[in-house]
């Protein structure tokens, strides 16, 4: 940075500032220095000189000390509204961040509208948060990228997903807290709000089984493919029966899916049932065996795109589509057949 440059930069006034007063300093002390060493008591106008240059000096010295006091007070103004205004974009970026971190939180999808707005906020808060609070949000942020797109997307431990994304929520709040200068919350009161929100996400999220026909209502309330309904409740129907008769047997819901369960085989699902969609017929059907070669061969499905085997869960995802591929009968027979494939 050159010398023009360093003048002009209003980072510097204050450096400036005090370089000034030190060479006002430097020249008042050496002009009464030069008076006080040097005697002009021969010159006849001595008097008036020494008069002048006294009055001069003195002006000179008020308006410099005058002048330094308006230019701090203008520093110091410009600064408490600069901090002023910091502030209040800073309280407007959190609030919209919570609004819309919640928001996308209580249906647990991120649609693509979603993840543009976030994209857009993640720029804001670079421009205005602190680094501290900027890696607090990218953690976060990472986690919000985990959340399903739709209903038929493949659900991957939803609830931990959404567990993850409440405990940094806090944690990002807290550094807010601090970024604003209203103080931080301590670690037993954070303790204590990450256990109290993941008891309600729990309640809110998930429920132990209460009634086929209570979650065929919520599916018809949201206006789901009445087909893709239809085809949902027989193999729900066909699990409530193994329920009624296997106390070992145990159906879960979520608000885009089901489980089921058999506590003397594994703590794990074996059959996961997502919600069907709006505009297809079929839905996702995860089921925790090693039986797609089976199931391929059984059904002459090897052209098939729409059965995918995970090896490393000993599992397959028979995905929605397969039902306009093979049709409503052999879909139901295909669900059937898994059923059967996880209670041996």
């Amino acid at each position: 940075m050159n010398l023009k440059t360093w003048w002009y930069d209003t980072k510097s006034t204050k450096w400036q500032i005090i370089i000034g007063t030190l060479l006002i300093g430097f020249v008042f002390i050496g002009t009464f220095a030069f008076l006080d060493t040097y005697q002009f008591e021969e010159w006849e106008y001595s008097g008036f000189a020494k008069s002048m240059m006294g009055i001069l000096m003195g002006t000179v010295a008020l308006g410099v000390i005058t002048g330094v006091i308006i230019i701090f007070q203008s520093i110091v103004s410009m600064d408490r509204e600069k901090n002023q205004k910091i502030f209040d974009e800073r309280l407007k970026l959190y609030r919209e961040f919570t609004n819309k971190t919640m928001g996308i939180v209580s249906d647990n999808l991120l649609d693509p509208i979603e993840r543009d707005q976030l994209k857009v906020i993640e720029k804001e808060i670079l421009m205005i948060a602190s680094p501290e609070t900027y890696k607090k949000w990218m953690i976060l942020y990472k986690d919000i990228l985990k959340l399903k797109a739709n209903e038929n997307d493949k659900e991957n431990e939803d609830d931990d997903v959404i567990f993850s994304i409440s405990d940094k929520s806090i944690e990002f709040i807290n550094s807010c807290r601090q970024d604003l200068e209203i103080g931080v919350i301590d670690k037993q009161t954070i303790a204590y709000s990450k256990s109290e929100s993941r008891s309600e996400i729990s309640k809110g999220s998930k429920t132990i089984y209460s009634g086929i026909d209570e979650k065929i209502k919520l599916l018809r309330n949201a206006k789901l493919n009445e087909k893709g309904i239809n085809a949902w409740e027989l193999i729900l129907r066909r699990l409530e029966e193994v329920r009624k008769k296997e106390d070992k047997c145990i159906i879960n819901f979520t608000k885009s899916a089901c489980s089921f369960y058999n506590k003397d085989i594994s703590s794990n699902w074996l059959l996961y049932i997502h919600n069907p969609g709006k505009e297809t017929s079929g839905f996702n059907i995860e089921v925790r065996r090693d039986i797609y070669n089976d199931l391929i061969d059984k059904y002459n499905l090897q052209d098939s795109e729409n059965i995918e085997a995970n090896n490393s869960h000993k599992a397959i995802e028979i995905k929605a589509k397969l039902f306009n591929e093979v049709g409503e009968t052999r879909f139901n027979e295909i669900a059937e057949y898994c059923i059967n494939c996880v209670l041996d």
